[in-house]
């Protein structure tokens, strides 16, 4: 593809838990991660060093009409994609700052509807998922009742068929075109979906050092032919390894160190052509400023490296 020249960055903050935001009153988890990747020092300080003009966008709070959190949260969904759609058409890079790892579902749909990909192939956009846990969950596979545990699967329209058809501009995304990588926390009726499926996966592991960064080099050349497949990409905070901070309650051992997702991230730049990145499913408030402050610096870097790589392609021109 031959994306137009960018001259912008919006960020599109989505603060919300299965269509919920934090409160006084209700403590929702990941709601306040948004916020704190843009707070002072974090994206918004890195944006202003890198010169970039950047307009921000909050999606509003859904209103009690659309039934419980499902529909609430395909609500959202819509309103994303409509978002992404008129940040590209515009010449903008989209940052989607998220609660939920289901958000990029309507990334996904918002640059499918695009200019950018717009008549496209079904194999035009692909996608690089970090996050410490599968997210390919379906109805009749996720026991814990967790719904933020199926965004894959809705994404490549395996699940919840007529809610996602009504997000505007979706498409399936083939799992072919799907890289993700730091699984590692997953049961195994997760991890056999996963291996039967077409998806590509670089594993994470706490009892060895894993070379992600080769690993999804590898992966990237076998799906992502002639490095100019647009890509999606998507950082669930917990796929950095616990001995970094705990991202949120479901952190754990053997994902990456900053050093491997700046790896990954020179990866993603040099071998696909990304068209917009999510933070997604950060608690700032589980385990302390110190560590919430080191976890947000290494998410804020990730995004600073694709900037960057897409600078150095031709494609962001300020």
């Amino acid at each position: 593809m031959s994306p137009k020249p960018l001259t912008s960055v919006t960020i599109i903050t989505s603060p919300y838990h299965v269509g919920l935001r934090a409160s006084p009153i209700h403590r929702s988890r990941v709601s306040e991660g948004p916020d704190y990747v843009k707070s002072p020092g974090g994206l918004l300080a890195l944006l202003q060093k890198l010169n970039i003009p950047v307009r921000e966008i909050e999606i509003p709070p859904v209103a009690d009409d659309f039934e419980g959190d499902i529909g609430a949260l395909f609500e959202l969904l819509r309103r994303i994609s409509v978002a992404i759609t008129a940040a590209r058409n515009q010449s903008s890079f989209p940052i989607v700052l998220a609660g939920n790892c289901c958000t990029s579902v309507g990334v996904a749909a918002g640059l499918w509807a695009s200019d950018d990909l717009k008549g496209a192939s079904d194999d035009a956009l692909g996608c690089v998922w970090f996050d410490a846990h599968d997210d390919y969950n379906v109805p009749d596979t996720v026991v814990s009742g967790y719904f933020d545990s199926q965004g894959i699967a809705i994404m490549a329209g395996e699940c919840w068929k007529a809610l996602v058809g009504t997000v505007p501009g979706f498409r399936p995304t083939l799992l072919r075109k799907v890289v993700h990588c730091g699984m590692r926390d997953v049961n195994e009726l997760e991890r056999a979906r996963v291996q039967d499926s077409d998806m590509g996966v670089v594993w994470g592991d706490a009892t060895k050092k894993v070379d992600f960064a080769a690993g999804l080099r590898k992966e990237l050349g076998k799906r992502f032919e002639g490095h100019d497949t647009a890509s999606l990409v998507h950082l669930d905070v917990d796929v950095l390894d616990a001995a970094l901070g705990k991202a949120n309650e479901f952190a754990c051992s053997g994902g990456l160190l900053a050093e491997d997702l700046a790896g990954c991230m020179e990866a993603i730049s040099e071998q696909t052509i990304p068209l917009a990145f999510t933070i997604a499913s950060f608690d700032p408030l589980c385990d302390g400023d110190d560590s919430a402050q080191k976890l947000a610096g290494v998410a804020v870097s990730a995004v600073e490296r694709v900037l960057n790589g897409l600078k150095k392609r031709g494609i962001f021109q300020v």
